[in-house]
Order: C-alpha cells, then structure tokens, then sequence
C-alpha cells in the first residue's frame, strides 16, 4: 500500500484538560491592566463598579419627621392616657422644604410637621396626627411619648465617611439609587473590553454575494448577542475568506481594534484551516492550546499575541457555545472586573435522566424547568451542528470524564445569561 501524504494528520494537536486551558487563558492575561471609565449614573445599571465609593454627606442630613404628627419635648407627656391628656399648643408648621430651620419649641408648645420636615430646636420626639385631638391652636396627647419616637436621626441611614460600596460591585437600579442619594451623578466602573468576531469560510462569502441581505455568519451573531449581555462591546464581525494571507489581514486588523479577538471557524487541522497558522505569525507566543478533551468543543483553543488573547472557536455551533463558555465567558468576566463566573447566574438542580459522560469532559446542555418547588434540568441532545439544540437549552454543566450521574442526582447548572430566567417555569 502507497503511503499517504496526510499534512493535516502532522498538524494533529494533542488535546489536554480543559478546565486547565482555561485557567492558562486567565493566567495569560491576569497582568492586563484593566481600563476604567467614568459615565451618568442613568447608564450606569449592570456595570462593575472600578473604585470604592465613600460617602462624603449623611443620610438623612438631619433629624426629620418619620410621619405627620407633631414635633415635642416627650418628658412632657409623663403619666398622659385616654383619661388624663396633656396639651399643647401649636405654635408653627414646618415642611421637608423648610430645611434649614430656625424654628423651635419651648415648655408646652409643640409644632406641627409633615414627614420628612426638620425637627425644631427643643423637640426630640414626635407624634402622630390620629394620636392626638385639636381644639384651636391647642393639642391633647393621650399617651406617654418616648424620646426619639417618630423621628429618624441625621445619618441613621448612611453615615458620613462610610464605605458605601467596594470596588467589583455589579450596580443594581437600587444601587444607583443610594449613589444618587449620596449627590453623586457619575461612577467609575471598569471599561466593556471590545471584541472583535471573525468568521472563516468561502460558503459564507458566496451566501452573502447571493443574498446581500442575509445574515451568513449567523454563528457570529449569537457569540455577539451572548458576549454583549455579558458585559463586551462587540466592534466588528467580519468574514475571512479561506485563505491564509486573509486570515492573517483579518485577524491583524482585529488586533489593532479590540482586546479579544473571536474566531469562529477554521481552528481545527483540516487543509483550509488557516486560523492556528494565523495566529502564530503574527506574534508571540503564539497558539497556546489548540484542543481539549471536551465533548463537543474539541477543536477549540486559544493564542496570545503581544498580549492580546485569541480564542478560537469551532465552527459547529454546539461546539462554537462550548467554547465561549469555557473560554469566552470568563475572560468578558475578568475584563469588567468580576471573577471567572461573571455575570452568569449558577443554579443547583436535579438530573432528570441517568448520564455518562465517557471517556472526555462533557459539556451538557440542560433544559431547566421549575416543576412544584423543584428545580429539574434534563438533558438536551441533538447534534453539534444544530442550533436548535442551542435553541431548546438554557444552561449547561461540564461533566468530568469517567463519571456516572443517576437520575435525581444533583448538579449546578451555569444558565447561558440572565436572560434565561424567563425559561425556568414550566
């Protein structure tokens, strides 16, 4: 038998561990610096908070009213009920706009304050409008009152000088409440790292010459919309053609614009699959891992070029979405300043069917549902190639190679995004 030239077969990588590449993918760029921005508290919702923030006011910023009642000196009230009122005359009324206030009161006397109104010199308790009976410029007070009653003290809520929130904090609508309560009106959270997606092939090209109008790399459009909710600035989804002098421009061209580059496509050992050559020429060190022993998401790897990380993603979608989880996911993490689970909300449930995961890491997608209190995931299987597989699952575990799981076992499921939660109930 005539030996066989096979270059591809050279090209073989020997496929590792992959929760090991990833943690080489996060070591590689744990020296970048990460770039902050400063912007309006109204665009600030769902973004990572780059600094500590302090308050430099209290909150409230002085004694008021709790309710609508009347400000006055409780040690006048002693021994007062239903049989023996005291009385007291009013002698004012005040209002939250009548902060600063000189008004005050002194033996006998009591003012008259809207919730949220200072409190007048002299008076250190309030009480309620239906607690008390008006007869003119007089009130009757039918119950002992106890010093400090119905009044909310100057920074009872936040103190000057308090830490308000630390650095990596996610900031929530209520969140930005308390930033705005405090008078600031920007916040400085780190900057959404811009990353660039590139799709190989000259079926697309041709689908795009026949259908302008048509989205081609339609794979590209997914990893876009899933790594935009995760927190990236998506700056490009171009299309290299099968070419390595192609490859090459393109992913040079995305180098220069963006801080992770994507590539979807073109990654495995195939004779037009120029995407590891690419990467090694055009910088050090190069490729770093090409493979892993994940099922499906075998092809995918990453590079590291003058800093700047390349992950290449399979061109089958199952395997495409095992690869952004596993690599993509938690480098947007690391980038906006959060740890490598990021934005992605982690929920424990019970296996609906028996599993075995074989010989490699499994990457599972699950189909989660909330079925009388509990939380069941069963198994979504379908071909790496479907989208509608991706279609019917919102979440995912990674099963270790060897490993058995009965049915009700329980495992933590990674969901695809918050958007997800939608999908829980059955």
């Amino acid at each position: 038998m005539s030996k066989v030239d096979r270059p591809d077969i050279k090209r073989m990588p020997k496929r590792g561990n992959p929760l090991e590449a990833q943690k080489q993918l996060l070591d590689a760029v744990r020296s970048t610096k990460l770039r902050s921005e400063t912007i309006p508290l109204a665009e600030a919702s769902g973004r990572v908070l780059a600094k500590d923030v302090f308050s430099d006011v209290n909150i409230p910023e002085y004694d008021k009213a709790f309710i609508d009642g009347y400000a006055i000196n409780p040690q006048e009230t002693k021994g007062a009920s239903l049989n023996k009122s005291v009385a007291f005359r009013v002698v004012g009324k005040l209002f939250p706009a009548d902060y600063p206030t000189t008004a005050e009161v002194g033996s006998g006397e009591a003012v008259y304050v809207a919730c949220g109104a200072p409190i007048p010199k002299g008076a250190v308790s309030t009480v309620k409008v239906e607690e008390t009976r008006l007869n003119g410029d007089r009130i009757e007070v039918m119950r002992e009152i106890k010093p400090g009653e119905g009044i909310v003290p100057q920074g009872d809520d936040v103190k000057k000088g308090a830490l308000i929130f630390r650095k990596r904090k996610v900031l929530r609508p209520q969140d930005l409440g308390l930033l705005a309560s405090i008078g600031l009106t920007k916040a400085e959270v780190f900057k959404k790292p811009a990353l660039a997606i590139l799709s190989g092939g000259d079926e697309l090209i041709r689908q795009c010459r026949e259908n302008p109008e048509r989205i081609a790399n339609n794979y590209a459009f997914v990893v876009a919309g899933l790594a935009s909710e995760l927190g990236a600035a998506t700056v490009s989804q171009g299309i290299m053609a099968d070419s390595l002098d192609e490859v090459q421009a393109k992913i040079g061209e995305a180098l220069a614009q963006a801080e992770i580059v994507v590539t979807i496509g073109g990654s495995s050992v195939g004779v037009k699959d120029f995407v590891p050559d690419a990467v090694n020429s055009l910088g050090k060190p190069g490729v770093v891992t090409q493979g892993i022993l994940l099922r499906p998401g075998a092809v995918s790897g990453f590079g590291i070029v003058n800093g700047k990380p390349i992950v290449m993603l399979p061109g089958h979608i199952g395997s495409c979405i095992a690869g952004f989880y596993l690599f993509i996911a938690p480098l947007i993490g690391r980038y906006v300043g959060l740890k490598e689970a990021g934005m992605l909300p982690r929920l424990t449930a019970e296996l609906t069917e028996e599993l075995d995961s074989g010989p490699q890491f499994r990457f599972l997608l699950l189909h989660l549902t909330r079925t009388k209190g509990r939380l069941l995931a069963k198994p979504v299987e379908g071909g790496s190639s479907a989208l509608t597989t991706i279609v019917k699952s919102n979440g995912y575990t990674i099963v270790s190679p060897h490993t058995k799981l009965a049915k009700g076992s329980r495992v933590e499921v990674s969901l695809f995004g918050k958007l997800e939660l939608s999908e829980l109930e059955s």
